[in-house]
């Protein structure tokens, strides 16, 4: 099942997702803000929410050859993978989605394309961010903010921190919040 809608989330970006940083991001946001079934488990990482999970799913998926990760140099020593759908992929989907379960999947998936290409599209640090906002929410949006503020040691008045505030307590279909499990 989480195989088929994370291939399915990847290919509706047809020019790839440019990081896996983006892709834990985005699946977190959407699954705490939206509900999206994926449901994937995530701790808490110098770089906002991170799902070992998510990080094997991927693995698997390009062993499986559904997916491409290329390694893109981004600086002196950083790689950043960009995954995209590969052919063999968008065959495999287009064969499972033929099927009734198959088309059952991507009924419950669709709904959380568009908001996963919109974010795709978000600033990769403001992204971080607002993950990273909505992984402190635990009622109280403001209280939230403060502690992404400690948490990456900016000031309430940052601008990207502003930016990130407003899209993780607006949602992206509105105010939906997920509550995390409490260890």
């Amino acid at each position: 099942m989480k195989d088929y809608w994370l291939a399915k989330l990847i290919s509706s970006v047809e020019e790839g997702v440019d990081s896996r940083k983006r892709l834990q991001k985005s699946i977190y946001l959407l699954q705490q803000r939206e509900g999206c079934p994926l449901q994937f488990s995530y701790i808490l990482h110098y770089y906002g929410p991170y799902s070992f999970e998510l990080a094997g799913l991927i693995d698997q998926l390009k062993g499986a050859d559904i997916i491409d990760e290329s390694a893109e140099p981004t600086g002196l020593s950083n790689i950043r993978y960009k995954s995209k759908i590969k052919e063999k992929g968008k065959h495999v989907l287009k064969n499972f989605e033929e099927s009734e379960t198959g088309k059952d999947m991507y009924g419950q998936i669709k709904p959380f394309i568009p908001n996963f290409q919109s974010l795709n599209e978000e600033d990769p640090w403001v992204l971080e961010l607002a993950a990273t906002i909505a992984y402190f929410y635990e009622g109280e949006w403001g209280e939230a903010q403060k502690q992404t503020a400690t948490f990456k040691k900016l000031s309430l008045n940052d601008n990207k921190l502003k930016q990130a505030f407003a899209l993780a307590s607006r949602g992206l279909y509105g105010p939906k919040v997920i509550p995390r499990p409490t260890l």
